[in-house]
């Protein structure tokens, strides 16, 4: 394993040392054209972040730390908050896919979360603006006015507290000023792509300054979902392979879009500022999203599949069962059906199986509707008595994925003197997320869902910076407060286990609080010494609600899978009203020590530890699979080095290693609960594992021309234990020693570089390309090569035109030039109901922007 390792690392230089040597020719060649301006005295830009709370300029902080300004993230094309992670070593942020809604899939060094449920945490801190985003539904945030971006890569568990286990993500907005300046830039491209962008500043008094933003995007989807039966030219229902078609004449096969986008957000800032020492600012932040469903293509499908959830050791007709087929025959009358083999004719009838398989392309066969006919009946159960559900059909999903949100940040900074100071940061947010998902990618319906997450919260965080002893000790302490709601419902139509059914409101209320402490001694005028400590509280309840769309008990379909020794009768949503509390007490500390080797080169080591917060299993089928989640820990040991070489070569490295324990996971069979083992859709620990990992950060600069950026990433992620229970070889599918976590990739590298030529009264022109680079990695805790996703590489251009004044600007952009076909997520369900859907990233597009700057006097 070692040895392949070294290998693939050895192509991957092989594969970076070609660009390398581009770019230095490059440099060179420039340099020689502008010799004047090469001549010139230059050096590097020094990067200010307030990653400890205070303003510290990038390398001297002793933390892992990527940090992208408001220009870079424009020049690298960059508008939303997933698309930063391209840079960022050891770190992955994608939008989740159209079973999660509008939310955030990040990890960062091997920690996250793929799930969406309020009854799990996230593993990297989402903040705007030092307010913490609790879930990562939402958290697909536009990049919009930015001032900067820092991604703190480890656990950050003093200063940010809960659920930054893996780090923690800032957004910095602009502050108003009295400089009265303002943008606004529309943007036009394929797709129908029309994007409109702005801010400006307004100053009322000479106290008092205010300044607006907004952005609007609106763009058409880039996955087509086709009518089945209409693409393939088959024959009308009733005749063998015919299908029924939902479309009309003029045969426009057509049904619609998937990934389009019509988002508009608008945001207004007030400062006040009465005198030097005090200034207060209150924000508010509304966005309006009615875009389509995440894009979604059927990967893989089961042919003649035998789903799991039904009784596979009482007789049945003999046979591999097919879940779900469209019957054409004479005993159905062409109605869609689940049924056994003994019943479905593969020479007339319609199975769900690999020929609506449409990976590798932008299309599916989707409909987002039930017709009624796909549940069973008495006599399709072989007059075993049972619910005949159909009585709650049809059912048609809307194909939509719809955001309304809305956030408000008060925030008092008082300078008591020279060396104290006082912050207090009061928010309150909340967002509702509607979405549809018919992820089975097919005209047979086995699963579609309306669901809706209704989520509110308060924060509120004090801070006290001092400095004590005539300097010898930066302080920070503070207390934390989190209170928070989320409600989430859903209509669920899983054919595939013969259900149909309410889910919630399930109603998940939570609290947090913390008190936290840091001191940064001065031993020397070269080294520090950093020692922080915190102490978290966390509750949560969940209260699980199920129940018929009439508001009747649920009960298990005759033929439903039942352990020994639980009645046939048991309702399988019998937790209705049922409640999951969990709550932990923590301590997380962090001891660093950093040295200064020259002025330009800063060594650094630290040991921290941060923890993910407890929860609970969100969909028992049985009362006895309601079940507690533990809290992950996380302990990190780091050494980095932090150097400007030159005045031209920014160059920063780490190496970590970290001992990351009780992991959150999926699971296909709850091992906790004796004969209500199956079905499973739950997550517990799993068990324990190794980090290790190398980290690479640079900027070249030689000249105000030229700049080059680059990065790379190796991690190294081994389970050092699992679960007894789930290392049982008869408990199914589930984690292995061998395996990996998601979205984790072994090797990540990027490469940019930007050209300025001064092109006189005319201004200058710029052209920019970006390469980054990412290798195989797994959608899901239980490794398969049905879930994995191959390694990829993505090429972004853009030549950007700006007038001398500086007031005019021009972009031309393309992205992904050679039209790489890649996931960005898979949604394995091939063992519960035998298919994988995926996300496919966007193909080729190019945009047009066009952008105005103005002054005021």
């Amino acid at each position: 394993m070692k040895a392949l390792n070294r290998i693939t690392l050895f192509k991957h230089i092989l594969l970076i040392l070609p660009a390398l040597s581009l770019l230095f020719f490059c440099g060179t060649a420039f340099g020689q054209e502008e010799k004047k301006a090469a001549e010139e005295e230059f050096t590097l830009e020094e990067i200010v972040v307030t990653a400890e709370f205070r303003e510290k300029g990038l390398q001297s902080t002793p933390l892992s730390i990527t940090a992208v300004n408001a220009d870079t993230l424009e020049m690298r094309n960059q508008t939303n908050l997933a698309e930063i992670s391209m840079q960022a070593p050891n770190v992955s942020l994608r939008p989740g896919n159209a079973s999660y809604g509008s939310s955030l899939v990040a990890y960062v060094r091997g920690v996250g979360q793929t799930d969406f449920n309020p009854s799990v945490e996230a593993g990297v801190g989402i903040y705007v603006d030092d307010v913490y985003y609790s879930t990562i539904t939402g958290n697909i945030l536009d990049l919009v006015d930015l001032e900067r971006v820092e991604i703190l890569r480890g656990p950050q568990g003093t200063l940010a507290g809960r659920n930054a286990i893996g780090g923690a993500i800032k957004l910095f907005s602009k502050k108003p000023d009295d400089q009265n300046e303002g943008f606004l830039s529309l943007t036009m491209g394929d797709f129908g792509r029309i994007d409109l962008r702005g801010a400006t500043d307004f100053t009322i008094t000479d106290k008092l300054f205010a300044r607006i933003s907004g952005a609007s995007r609106n763009k058409d989807g880039y996955v087509k979902s086709y009518d089945y039966a209409c693409y393939n030219n088959l024959s009308a229902p009733g005749t063998a392979g015919g299908l029924p078609t939902y479309v009309s004449m003029p045969r426009e096969c057509e049904i619609a879009k998937e990934g389009g986008q019509s988002y508009t957000a608008g945001r207004l800032a007030l400062r006040y500022v009465p005198n030097d020492n005090f200034e207060i600012n209150f924000s508010t932040n509304i966005v309006r999203d009615k875009s389509e469903a995440q894009p979604n293509v059927l990967v893989a499908a089961r042919d003649n599949y035998r789903s799991s959830i039904f009784n596979e050791t009482n007789p049945t007709p003999s046979g591999a069962m097919v879940p779900i087929y469209y019957d054409n025959g004479n005993i159905w009358d062409g109605e869609m059906q689940i049924g056994w083999a003994g019943q479905y004719d593969p020479g007339v009838d319609i199975g769900y199986d690999s020929r609506f398989v449409t990976g590798g392309t932008y299309m599916n066969y989707s409909t987002y509707m039930d017709d009624g006919k796909s549940t069973p009946d008495a006599a399709f159960q072989g007059g075993n008595p049972g619910q005949d559900i159909s009585i709650y059909k049809p059912t048609t999903v809307p194909r939509i994925n719809y955001l309304d949100s809305e956030d408000y940040n008060l925030s008092f900074d008082w300078r008591i003197s020279e060396d104290v100071s006082l912050k207090s940061i009061t928010s309150y947010r909340e967002y509702t997320n509607t979405f549809g998902d018919d992820a089975d990618g097919a005209p047979l319906a086995l699963q579609q869902l309306l669901q809706r997450m209704v989520h509110d919260q308060w924060t509120q965080e004090v801070r006290l910076n001092a400095g004590l002893f005539d300097g010898f000790a930066d302080t920070t302490i503070g207390i934390f407060y989190l209170d928070q709601q989320t409600d989430e419902d859903a209509r669920v139509d899983i054919n595939y286990s013969a259900l149909d059914f309410a889910h919630g409101p399930d109603t998940v209320p939570a609290k947090s609080k913390a008190a936290y402490g840091q001191a940064v001694l001065h031993l020397t005028d070269l080294s520090n010494l950093t020692l922080g400590l915190r102490y978290s509280e966390d509750e949560k309840t969940y209260t699980f609600q199920r129940h018929n769309p009439d508001g009747s008990a649920v009960q298990p379909p005759a033929g439903f899978f039942i352990m020994a020794g639980n009645p046939s009768n048991s309702g399988v949503f019998g937790v209705n009203d049922l409640s999951s509390p969990s709550s932990s007490e923590r301590w997380d500390w962090r001891a660093a020590f950093d040295y200064k080797f020259t002025e330009k080169i800063m060594g650094y080591a630290q040991i921290a530890t941060g923890y993910k917060a407890g929860g609970s299993n969100a969909r028992p089928f049985y009362p006895g699979q309601i079940h507690a989640i533990d809290p992950e820990e996380l302990t990190n040991y780091e050494i980095g080095v932090k150097s400007t070489l030159f005045d031209q070569l920014r160059l920063n490295a780490s190496v970590f290693y970290n001992d990351y324990k009780d992991i959150q996971l999926p699971v296909n069979r709850c091992v906790w609960a004796p004969g209500e083992e199956l079905p499973c859709a739950a997550q517990t620990n799993v068990g324990d594992a190794e980090v290790k990992g190398f980290e690479l950060e640079g900027v070249w600069r030689p000249n105000t021309e030229f700049l080059v950026d680059f990065s790379y990433a190796y991690l190294d992620f081994e389970y050092t234990k699992i679960d007894e229970t789930l290392a049982d070889p008869s408990v199914g599918a589930t984690v292995t020693l061998d395996m990996t976590t998601p979205y984790t990739p072994e090797n990540k590298f990027s490469i940019g570089a930007q050209y300025r030529f001064d092109l006189g009264n005319m201004g200058d022109l710029t052209p920019r390309i970006d390469y980054s680079y990412q290798s195989k990695t797994y959608s899901t805790a239980v490794n398969t090569p049905l879930n994995k996703i191959d390694s990829y590489g993505l090429a972004n251009a853009r030549l950007t035109w700006r007038s001398e004044d500086i007031k005019w600007q021009a972009s031309l952009e393309v992205t992904n030039i050679t039209d790489e076909y890649y996931y960005l997520t898979i949604y394995d369900l091939y063992d519960a109901a035998g298919y994988i859907s995926g996300q496919p990233g966007h193909p080729r597009e190019w945009a047009l922007t066009i952008k105005r700057t103005w002054y005021f006097d």
